[in-house]
C-alpha cells in the first residue's frame, strides 16, 4: 500500500513538473511568435507606405522623345557555305543610301511598384534612294550590272519591351536593371523596274537583351539620365549581337517637363547561315539628339 501511494505521489510530481516545463516552454515561444508577427506587419506597412509615396510622387512614369541627327553605316556580307566565294557591300558607298539622317526615338519607364516596372524603347528609320550603279555589285546571289538604275532601300523598325527591376530608390536618384525582348525588323534591297534582278533581304525576329537605366538629379533644374543595353546570341541557325547607348542632360523648366540634349548609339550585327548563302548585316548609327521628357 505504501508503495502504491509512493508511486501515485511520484506520478503527481512528474505531471506537475512536466506541466511546468511545458508552460515555461510556451512562455518563451509566445514572445517569439509575437515578435515575428510584429516584424512581418512592420515590413508590410513599410511596403504599403512606399507604394503610397510612389503613387503620389508624380515620378512613376518617365517618357522621353527625341529626334536624332545620326551618322549611319550599313554593310552586307554574303558568302557561300563552302567559303569559295564572298562579297561585302556598303549600302552607303555602293548603293548611294544617305549616310546621315534625322529620325525619331522614344522610351518609356513605368514603375508599377517601388521595386518593379517596365521599360520600353522604340526607333524606326526608313531610307530609300534612286541610284545608278557605277560598277558590278554582288547582292546576295545576284549581280547588279554597272549602269543599272533602281531604288535602293534599308528599313529598320525596333521595339523593345520588358521588365524593370529597381536597385537604387532615392528622391534624387534612380538605378534599375531591365530584361527586355527586342522585336526587330531589318529589310534591305535594290529594286529594278522591268528586270529579274531584284535582290532583297528581310529579317524579323524577337531578340533578348539586358541593360541598365539611371537617372540622377544634379541641381534643381538639371538632371542626368541614360541607359546602356547589350545582347549576344550564337546558335546553329542564327548569330548576332546588339549594343545601345544613350546619355542625356535634361533641363527642367517645370516639374513634369524637360528639354533633353543627348548622344545616342545603336549597333546591330545579324548573321543568318543558310545552305544557299550566308548573310551578315552590320548596321549602326550614332549622333546627337534633342527632345523632350515628361514625368508623371
Amino acid at each position: 500500500m505504501k508503495k502504491k501511494a509512493f508511486n501515485f505521489i511520484a506520478l503527481i510530481i512528474t505531471m506537475f513538473v512536466c506541466s511546468g516545463l511545458y508552460a515555461e516552454s510556451g512562455s518563451y515561444s509566445a514572445p517569439q511568435k509575437t515578435h515575428d508577427t510584429i516584424h512581418e506587419k512592420s515590413k508590410k506597412e513599410i511596403r504599403e507606405k512606399e507604394k503610397h509615396n510612389l503613387k503620389n510622387s508624380h515620378k512613376r512614369a518617365f517618357i522621353k522623345a527625341s529626334f536624332v541627327y545620326a551618322k549611319l553605316r550599313t554593310t552586307g556580307s554574303f558568302a557561300l557555305p563552302n567559303n569559295i566565294f564572298s562579297a561585302t557591300l556598303s549600302l552607303e558607298d555602293d548603293l548611294g543610301l544617305p549616310d546621315k539622317s534625322t529620325f525619331f526615338t522614344g522610351s518609356i519607364m513605368y514603375r508599377f511598384t517601388p521595386r518593379s516596372g517596365m521599360y520600353i524603347e522604340y526607333y524606326g528609320l526608313n531610307r530609300r534612294v534612286s541610284n545608278t550603279t557605277t560598277e558590278d555589285l554582288i547582292f546576295m546571289r545576284d549581280t547588279i550590272p554597272a549602269g543599272t538604275s533602281g531604288n535602293a532601300f534599308f528599313n529598320t523598325q525596333v521595339l523593345s519591351i520588358g521588365y524593370l527591376l529597381s536597385i537604387l530608390k532615392d528622391p534624387d536618384a534612380f538605378l534599375g536593371v531591365y530584361f527586355n525582348v527586342y522585336g526587330m525588323m531589318i529589310e534591305t534591297g535594290f529594286n529594278v523596274d522591268h528586270s529579274e534582278v531584284n535582290p532583297n533581304f528581310k529579317f524579323i525576329a524577337p531578340l533578348p537583351s539586358f541593360g541598365i537605366v539611371a537617372l540622377f538629379r544634379l541641381t534643381k533644374w538639371l538632371q542626368l539620365h541614360g541607359d546602356v543595353g547589350f545582347f549576344n546570341l550564337q546558335i546553329s541557325t542564327f548569330g548576332g549581337s546588339m549594343y545601345s547607348f544613350d546619355v542625356a542632360l535634361d533641363f527642367k523648366p517645370t516639374r513634369w517637363l524637360g528639354i533633353t540634349i543627348s548622344y545616342q548609339e545603336f549597333d546591330v550585327n545579324v548573321y543568318i547561315p543558310s545552305d544557299e548563302i550566308n548573310t551578315t548585316i552590320d548596321y549602326n548609327f550614332r549622333g546627337p539628339a534633342i527632345g523632350l521628357s515628361f514625368v508623371f
